[in-house]
């Protein structure tokens, strides 16, 4: 289960990666000369991986063996943004869920019922036990099946959509954002903090990229912005056209506005973990990117979102 966060001004997010250790072997435990090469052995394998630790072994083990009958169990670490992605989205749909964080210094992520459900043996993966234990793995994958799911059973979300255009439209953000933004931003962490050596030219060229990928998304918020004070302050649009008024002087200048359509979906919220994080490669939001900043700010101040960051189930 999530822990309630002592400090309300640091997530457990922020916490976690701060403290975590990570080897620069992407698989520990695991020799490539003698990769299991059927399900069977993989299995067997992840048996004597984690028969040498009993508490460990038991933990996941009794889990699976005694699941609950309802709700959702999200697997995660806690120092895993896609992790604190997928509960955001829980959260925000007011969904009855537990988390259970992994201890990967222990290969936990490893374990066999584990693997079982999450053949790629990362986080985070998801359970609705309420489908028949339904599981899913991969971040972007599992926020589609909560938001079609509630959709199904509701008659309506406003994380997502029921026209197909723009379902797609949210659709393009999340997928670039699961594709683009959050791999960069790992890449610029690991060669920052946790490579084995300093590579400067790495931490440079994913640093470089994120800022690229910024880039886009302010353009697009920007543009955003600009049709919002066009459309709201009408008394002022001849002005702000012939540019002798800016729109900075705008009332609606700090109003929030979102990647699709005018309220904040999956689109958007993929991005905050992300964002809750990006200034330790050394990216100032506010300075460099401000549309990002704003649009962060708001979705952070968002209760469902806090309590995800915080841990609050």
């Amino acid at each position: 289960m999530i822990s309630q966060n002592p400090n309300p001004t640091i997530s457990n997010l922020s916490a976690g990666l701060r403290s975590v250790h990570l080897t620069g072997d992407a698989n520990p435990g695991v020799d490539a000369n003698t990769a299991p090469n059927t399900s069977t052995e993989l299995h067997h394998q992840l048996h004597q991986q984690t028969a040498h630790d009993p508490e460990q072994q038991n933990r996941i083990t009794k889990f699976f063996q005694n699941q609950p009958a309802d709700g959702i169990t999200l697997f995660s670490h806690r120092s895993a943004p896609n992790g604190f992605k997928v509960a955001i989205i829980l959260s925000e749909l007011n969904l009855k869920y537990q988390t259970i964080f992994l201890d990967f210094n222990n290969g936990e992520q490893r374990a066999p019922e584990f693997v079982l459900i999450n053949p790629n043996a990362r986080v985070p993966a998801l359970i609705d036990h309420g489908s028949e234990n339904l599981a899913i793995w991969e971040s972007g994958s599992i926020i589609l099946y909560l938001v079609n799911q509630y959709l199904k059973e509701t008659g309506s979300c406003s994380l997502w959509s029921g026209n197909l255009a723009e379902q797609s439209q949210i659709s393009s953000w999340l997928f670039f954002q699961t594709s683009g933004h959050a791999p960069m931003i790992g890449q610029a962490l690991h060669f920052r903090y946790f490579h084995s050596q300093s590579v400067p030219s790495a931490v440079e060229r994913y640093t470089d990229e994120v800022r690229r990928v910024y880039g886009v998304v302010e353009m697009a918020l920007a543009e955003r912005r600009e049709s919002l004070i066009m459309e709201l302050d009408s008394e002022n649009r001849e002005n702000y056209s012939s540019g002798t008024t800016p729109m900075t002087q705008s009332r609606y200048f700090d109003y929030p506005v979102w990647l699709v359509g005018d309220r904040a979906t999956i689109a958007d919220l993929s991005f905050v973990p992300w964002n809750n994080v990006v200034d330790r490669i050394g990216i100032n939001l506010k300075g460099e990117f401000p549309e990002v900043y704003k649009w962060t700010k708001h979705m952070m101040r968002r209760p469902a979102v806090i309590r995800a960051l915080r841990g609050d189930e």
